[in-house]
């Protein structure tokens, strides 16, 4: 009846190898969530304007990209901004001459290319420019826009960040 029960903690070296693992993984953890928080801080938003060049067009689709115009991602339905100017001109394609090894441009019939101007306030982070809808600005990017009564697809082919920067 006397009896006491006592509670012993003993480990063996597996178990202190878990512990040592779990508390740096813990910390890696909170290393991780603070420099993430701390540089969505530093990031400001600044008027962006980055030119996109669209190709397959018929041939009035350029007079219904106008300025003012909002334009949306055809893909992800993100906003990518306000068109400010838009220049529209015949689709050339390159063409190898089998014969010399040069490359020349031949225009495509019946087909046209746009070159479109958006301005968009992004978020400016080290790594990249997102527009307030979420769209990721950088050159070379895919883009798939969608304007009221036009559409179609191409690739950023500029950014202007502002300030002299190109």
């Amino acid at each position: 009846m006397g009896k006491k029960s006592e509670f012993k903690i003993s480990f063996n070296l597996f178990d202190i190898i878990i512990i040592i693992v779990v508390i740096a993984l813990a910390a890696g953890f909170a290393v991780f969530q603070m420099r993430s928080g701390s540089s969505g801080s530093q990031a400001g938003m600044k008027t962006v304007q980055y030119q996109v060049e669209i190709t397959g067009l018929t041939a009035g689709t350029g007079e219904m990209i106008r300025e003012g115009d909002k334009i949306v991602d055809k893909v992800k339905k993100n906003g990518m901004g306000t068109v400010v100017s838009s220049e529209f001109y015949p689709m050339t394609k390159e063409v190898v001459d089998l014969e010399t090894g040069n490359t020349l441009y031949n225009e495509v019939p019946d087909e046209y290319s746009a070159l479109i101007t958006i301005e968009a306030e992004c978020t400016d982070t080290e790594s990249a420019l997102t527009t307030d809808g979420g769209f990721v600005v950088r050159a070379g990017e895919d883009a798939s826009i969608i304007g009221p009564g036009y559409s179609g697809g191409g690739f950023i082919v500029n950014v202007m960040r502002g300030e002299g920067d190109e």
